[in-house]
């Protein structure tokens, strides 16, 4: 089991690699909002610490999402601040949301040595967010560039059915946003996608890998660990009723 302080240092590169439109710090804790697009850019980032008492705290979290006509949600993992935040939102009548989630590294050259040089690395342009906007059935295109352009990032696809992006954090490259339209899935493309962005963040000098994968979903967790990534931590999300 990683420790807390081995958690806290990834979820800070991770905090790096999607980064909200809107953040607001709050005694030590960061408030995200991006109009409900995606689970870590609109949840609260509870991993420092503050002066504040802990239920007039997360009060003052649940009205700033209250004003976004969004329900609190706060990213738990074994690093949160306090370590009883978890127990205590439970009392409070917050819900587990969805499955938990695995954060995954990999050493960036042993995912070049596993994936294939064959997808394009580029801008992002109108057909990458379309096809991106598409899978998400998201359809503010101003919230996903604000999203998808935080950073150094690149944007990898394969003949209009599969996208990914990736951004460089210190020497880490995040894999995010990587998508493969219904009918084209499990021909290799997302592997492609993989390649091409490990190559461009080798280029840039990154050493090491890091993404996100929902645990359950079988075939991401078998393609990633195909890629060399091996889970590193678990979070999970807590959401008010």
């Amino acid at each position: 089991m990683r420790s807390a302080a081995e958690v806290l240092a990834l979820e800070t590169i991770a905090y790096g690699c999607w980064r909200a439109p809107e953040v607001e710090e709050l005694d030590g804790w960061r408030l995200r909002f991006a109009h409900g697009l995606t689970g870590r850019a609109n949840s609260v980032w509870p991993y420092g610490g503050g002066a504040v008492p802990l239920d007039e705290k997360i009060a003052c979290a649940e009205d700033w999402y209250r004003s976004r006509s969004l329900p609190a949600m706060f990213q738990i993992t074994a690093a949160v601040n306090p370590p009883e935040l978890d127990a205590v939102l439970a009392e409070r009548g917050y819900r587990l949301r969805g499955e938990p989630v695995a954060v995954c590294t990999a050493d960036l050259g042993e995912v070049v040595g596993r994936t294939p040089d064959s997808a394009e690395v580029g801008e992002l342009d109108g057909a990458w967010l379309r096809l991106w906007a598409g899978v998400r059935r998201f359809e503010r295109h101003d919230v996903l560039r604000a999203l998808l352009t935080a950073g150094v990032c690149a944007f990898a696809r394969v003949a209009g059915v599969a996208v990914g992006r990736g951004v460089v954090v210190g020497d880490w490259l995040g894999v995010t946003s990587m998508a493969t339209l219904p009918e084209a899935r499990r021909r290799g493309h997302a592997r492609a996608i993989l390649g091409a962005l490990a190559r461009w963040g080798a280029a840039r000098g990154c050493t090491r890998a890091l993404l996100q994968v929902e645990r359950g979903n079988l075939a991401a967790e078998a393609l990633y660990a195909g890629a060399g990534f091996v889970p590193h931590h678990d979070y999970h999300y807590r959401l008010l009723e």
